[in-house]
């Protein structure tokens, strides 16, 4: 029979423990785990575990025969400003019991803290990993990838939904497809003056440093978000110059003001999160020059220039049609303007979704 224990993670043997468990659950080509970033905020030196923060991971031991193996894992982040705390770093075998033990202990000792209840997933913020999605497919850069039965462990432990999301996918576009409005708010945009760029690697840095007031306005009410500062976004983002493709990043500038940003990633799939070696360097080379699939993953506009993701839709269709790529316009709020871009053309969704549990 076996008896199931809960462990904080100190000891580096632990730690070792935590970081090993999602390669033990997944396929190989379904593993979206990030071990370089993980190892990092389990030893405290990474960016997003800076601060007035207590993060607090744990494993669930399976003890039978006197043998003990790892069936679960989690990790509970604690904001001395935040009313909630986030629990994140969910891995797990299919027993409801694994899930209901490691969610009680971030229970305890977030209501230790004075919290009002949990949310998850969220690991550490908006600016990790966050949102479980409902089914188990192959997974896009980007993607949160889980198993299908993690959102019912989280009901059965008391958590329920509180955001849907959802990943619309288009096939590729036929040359002469066009959206009438779609042109019309670019041509719109341009008669006014603005300027549509694209940045180049050499300046990658500064161009994060213009966009990160934008997009820290635009995303402060999502779930999980915390304010960063502007150098620690840099240094969080600036990798992205090596695997963006520049035509597919806009940023929209009336005069030298900076009004919107539309970046889109080539689809690698999970190959960013597999080590490095000369096969795989060549491989995200050949994804990065010639993507059959593009992310639209991060959009942001001005107050007052309502209308450039519409604008920025019509460069972004100009640019897949040109490269008969396909396209994927991830996780979406549902509600949101962006969910009902080009529905005429989408071929398929997936969902998402956070949930929480409020303390009674």
């Amino acid at each position: 029979m076996k008896n199931y224990q809960i462990k904080a993670v100190k000891e580096q043997g632990e730690k070792e423990q935590f970081l090993n468990l999602p390669a033990m659950l997944y396929k190989k080509s379904c593993l979206m785990q990030d071990r370089k970033m993980e190892e990092a905020v389990l030893s405290g030196t990474h960016i997003l575990v800076q601060g007035k923060l207590r993060f607090l991971p744990f494993l669930c031991m399976s003890v039978s025969d006197g043998k003990e193996s790892v069936a679960g894992r989690i990790a509970l982040t604690l904001y001395e400003d935040e009313d909630y705390g986030f629990v994140g770093f969910y891995e797990s075998i299919e027993e409801e019991e694994v899930a209901l033990l490691l969610l009680e202990a971030c229970e305890e000792e977030a209501q230790k803290a004075g919290k009002k209840g949990l949310k998850g997933p969220i690991d550490l913020s908006f600016f990790g990993r966050y949102r479980f999605a409902l089914e188990e497919k192959a997974p896009y850069t980007g993607e949160p990838a889980n198993k299908a039965y993690y959102p019912y462990l989280f009901e059965k432990a008391g958590f329920q939904i509180c955001n849907h999301y959802v990943s619309n996918f288009y096939d590729v576009l036929e040359p002469s497809y066009e959206n009438v409005k779609a042109k019309k708010r670019l041509e719109h945009f341009q008669e006014k003056g603005y300027q549509f760029l694209h940045p180049k690697k050499e300046n990658f840095d500064r161009y994060l440093s213009e966009i990160y007031p934008l997009l820290m306005e635009r995303y402060k009410d999502f779930q999980g978000f915390r304010n960063i500062s502007r150098d620690n976004f840099v240094s969080l983002y600036r990798s992205l110059k090596y695997i963006v493709d520049e035509e597919m990043v806009f940023l929209a500038y009336d005069k030298e003001e900076l009004k919107g940003f539309f970046l889109c990633l080539p689809d690698y799939g999970n190959l960013l999160q597999k080590p490095l070696n000369p096969i795989r360097l060549l491989q995200i080379l050949f994804r990065k020059r010639r993507p059959s699939c593009y992310i639209l993953l991060y959009l942001a506009v001005q107050k007052g220039s309502e209308g450039l993701g519409l604008a920025f839709s019509q460069l972004t269709t100009e640019v897949l049609k040109r490269k008969k790529a396909k396209s994927i316009a991830a996780l979406i709020q549902k509600g949101k303007a962006s969910e009902g871009y080009f529905q005429d053309k989408c071929v398929s969704a997936r969902e998402y979704v956070l949930l929480a549990k409020e303390f009674s």
